[in-house]
């Protein structure tokens, strides 16, 4: 991992761990089709990802809470967004064939 550490912290935290971590998420919720275990698992991974990365990269320094809450609250809800429109006509559908079928 000390390729990371030759990245710019703003390269990182705005064009690689955004879309890692709401993938992730959505992933999660297609394949438990669950809506909402897309935010938790993006809130998770997102934590995590970012208490590695900043313990790692700059471990003297501590963690902005103002950039953890921005994104702890930002990156769930698109992954919400995004799951619910990935398996809204997944549920629709399930719906419509168990009415039809009785």
């Amino acid at each position: 991992m000390q390729w990371l550490s030759t990245l710019d912290i703003f390269f990182v935290q705005l064009i690689l761990f955004p879309p890692f971590v709401i993938s992730l998420g959505v992933a999660a919720a297609i394949l438990a089709s669950r809506i909402f275990i897309g935010p938790l698992i993006t809130l998770i991974a997102s934590l995590e990802l970012n208490y590695w990365y900043f313990s790692t990269i700059l471990p003297e320094a501590d963690i902005p809470s103002m950039m953890i809450v921005s994104w702890a609250i930002l990156f769930p809800l698109l992954s919400l967004y995004f799951s619910w429109m990935a398996l809204a006509p997944c549920l629709k559908q399930h719906r419509q064939d168990f009415r039809w079928s009785k």
